[in-house]
């Protein structure tokens, strides 16, 4: 695999920076619920990799 893949673009790194501004201001639940949303959305992205992966090898 390439290394770069492993590589945030300069758009990813200010997004997160914009991130990090923002999460100065959230309190603790706020906290916690973003962290579960995105804890949500990466299985959900983990769901749709595994299942384009399994329709690209032909496995139902």
């Amino acid at each position: 695999m390439n290394p770069d893949a492993f590589q945030l673009s300069l758009e990813q790194q200010f997004q997160i920076r914009l991130l990090e501004d923002s999460a100065d201001d959230l309190n603790q639940e706020q906290l916690s619920d973003l962290l579960m949303e995105i804890y949500r959305l990466l299985m959900i992205k983990d769901n749709l990799i595994r299942d384009l992966m399994k329709k690209s090898l032909g496995i139902s």
